[in-house]
């Protein structure tokens, strides 16, 4: 804003600079808080198309933690009694068969060995539980997960995410349309307003010199003196429409500066008059124009690629997530039971029931898919009614003005006639006053018809998606 600014300052005190419709636009692209936002969201899904990508990559977390026990944990000793009296039993036949001969049991069997010692182990009372002493310890395990198979799960949300974002700058492109439409005709209302001004001063002036001319002509009782009221009641109501045309101008450019979104300081001016252009219309080109460029049919392919990787998410439930896994732990020693220090591993999972949920999932995304193509069939033919409507629109309006050409021409030239009339004592007073409105009242059209045709040249280039290509004709 403040490099906006700058270049009016000078500006500042009582003085104006002309802006150019294309000075005029940059102002508006630059402070419109619409525009701010949708460019805001447009960085935000820059980050969530690149945060897509970190699901191709592996997943790295450190865990730790601290764990305080009330007592120390116990083995209940009476759970495990039939097997520890097992181990007992094939330890002393193992001992029996190994060293026997050297303490007088050569003769015995291991498996009689065996069967003897289990049964004097259980005639022990229960062992007493084992203690662990040990109610704290710290744990710390590095973890890692490399998806290696989802379907086309992570594919299909790096593609959703991709569109997201060219949706977010179709968009942001949108907006700018609306405003550049929205700026180009309020600049070029306050320019009508600036010409249709310029005329009623035109026909007040000479209305105050005929009323003039009328005074001194009366004084000379050339005319009576009832042609004067009618010449004041001229003056007067010429006047009232000068001062409505100004009126009509303060809103203009207050309506104008909002789009602009400069500050009350900045005092400009717009562009004195627009000249007639004739502008070659070829409705196949703009039609296929309108087809490629026009935001609305962007922003619906977007959704029908959307819509299609939505129906893969969906689908990729019904396959296996694959991924490969390992950790790293630390401080093993100082807990209850050590693990080892390295573990890896592939999992897979599959679900195989939860209600049917994904497969009517499923279901609603084709539809989703058959929802947007019927959107798109529509929006097609309501883009091809915008142009054909605008374009008749343009046509019309040319047409139009072309027609007032010769109106005005001689609408000025009987004004002329009867002015010269008047001042050489053979015409009426009321005939040149005639003659000014009927001027007045051409020249107001024609003017009015060159801002229609140029605002229907402009709602047809926004209707193609390109409506800054107006400025281009209007600045010539």
């Amino acid at each position: 804003m403040l490099f906006i600014v700058i270049p009016f300052t000078s500006y500042v005190n009582g003085q104006e600079r002309e802006i150019s419709l294309s000075e005029a636009l940059d102002l508006s692209y630059n402070n419109n808080e619409q525009i701010k936002r949708y460019s805001e969201r447009v960085k935000q899904k820059i980050y969530e198309d690149k945060a897509a990508k970190g699901n191709f990559m592996p997943s790295v977390n450190l865990v730790g933690g601290y764990t305080y026990l009330s007592e120390n944990i116990e083995v209940n000793s009476s759970q495990m009694s039939s097997s520890l009296d097992q181990l007992g039993g094939k330890y002393n036949a193992a001992f029996v068969q190994a060293y026997g001969e050297q303490i007088g049991l050569s003769g015995v069997s291991a498996e009689s060995a065996f069967s003897t010692m289990v049964s004097v182990l259980g005639q022990f009372p229960d062992y007493t539980n084992m203690i662990i002493d040990n109610q704290e310890y710290v744990t710390a395990a590095l973890t890692a997960t490399q998806p290696l198979f989802t379907g086309g799960k992570i594919i299909a949300a790096k593609k959703y995410a991709k569109a997201e974002l060219q949706s977010a700058d179709i968009e942001l492109k949108q907006v700018k349309d609306e405003i550049a439409n929205e700026l180009i005709e309020r600049y070029l209302n306050v320019v009508l307003l600036k010409q249709v001004i310029k005329v009623r001063k035109q026909v007040y002036d000479g209305m105050l010199k005929h009323k003039e001319q009328a005074e001194r002509a009366i004084q000379l009782e050339i005319l009576p003196k009832h042609v004067l009221l009618r010449a004041q009641v001229a003056v007067a109501d010429a006047e009232k429409d000068l001062n409505n045309e100004r009126n009509k101008m303060q809103l203009a450019e207050m309506a104008l500066r909002s789009t602009m979104n400069v500050p009350d300081s900045v005092h400009f001016k717009v562009m004195d008059s627009i000249a007639y252009r004739d502008i070659y219309l070829n409705f196949d080109t703009l039609l296929n124009t309108a087809y490629a460029q026009q935001p609305i049919l962007e922003l619906i392919n977007q959704k029908e690629v959307m819509a299609k990787q939505a129906h893969a998410i969906e689908k990729s439930k019904f396959m296996p997530n694959v991924a490969a896994f390992g950790s790293y732990n630390m401080f093993r020693e100082d807990l209850p039971i050590i693990p080892p220090k390295f573990i890896v591993g592939v999992q897979a999972q599959i679900n195989i029931f939860n209600g049917f949920k994904d497969i009517n999932k499923l279901k609603a995304s084709k539809h989703l898919q058959m929802e947007v193509e019927n959107a798109k069939e529509y929006a097609t033919q309501q883009i091809h009614l915008l142009v054909k409507s605008n374009y008749t629109n343009a046509l019309n309006q040319k047409k139009l003005y072309n027609s007032h050409i010769t109106t005005v021409e001689l609408a000025k030239e009987n004004l002329r006639i009867n002015k010269r009339r008047f001042e050489e004592g053979i015409g009426k007073s009321i005939d040149v006053i005639d003659a000014s409105l009927l001027y007045e009242k051409s020249k107001v059209e024609q003017l009015v018809a060159l801002d229609g045709y140029f605002k229907a040249i402009a709602n047809l280039y926004t209707a193609i998606g390109e409506p800054e290509r107006v400025i281009q004709i209007i600045s010539k």
